[in-house]
């Protein structure tokens, strides 16, 4: 896959995750955390943490295709790596209570969670451009066929 192809892809993959994110903000923080007050700087970090969860796009390189084992070994992969990025986040940062075990519970099921769901909006956003490629080729062959 090219550099160009990487970073669309990147990119695509960055707004998906950042309104999952900022979804899955609102839940823990509303079930873990509902006293607290944010300011204008909260609206920052689901953009960071969507940043880090892109990271894996540009750990593999894709010019051939991948067996449905490979891809499922990478996808683990890069969950294995966003998961440990965010629970390091969550222990690293002051702001976030990891002593108690529901919230780590909670990021890490979070974090599997949008996984799961930016898969499955990538998949049906490459599904519907595959099948109107589809369409269109269907369409230019019946029209080829019908100008011989």
């Amino acid at each position: 896959m090219k550099l160009k192809e990487k970073l669309g892809e990147a990119f695509r993959m960055y707004f998906i995750l950042v309104t999952l994110i900022t979804i899955l903000l609102l839940i823990l923080g509303t079930l873990f955390d509902g006293d607290r007050t944010f300011s204008y700087e909260a609206f920052l970090s689901p953009l960071i943490y969507a940043a880090i969860g892109v990271i894996p796009v540009f750990f593999f390189n894709d010019e051939k295709e991948v067996s449905l084992k490979g891809l499922l070994v990478h996808r683990i992969i890069q969950l294995l790596i966003i998961e440990a990025a965010m629970l390091g986040i969550a222990f690293l940062g002051k702001n976030i209570d990891t002593d108690r075990s529901e919230v780590v519970i909670g990021i890490a099921v979070g974090v599997v969670v949008v996984f799961a769901l930016s898969i499955i909006v990538e998949y049906l956003f490459e599904a519907s451009i595959a099948q109107k490629l589809n369409e269109d080729l269907e369409r230019f062959q019946r029209e080829e066929i019908s100008n011989i």
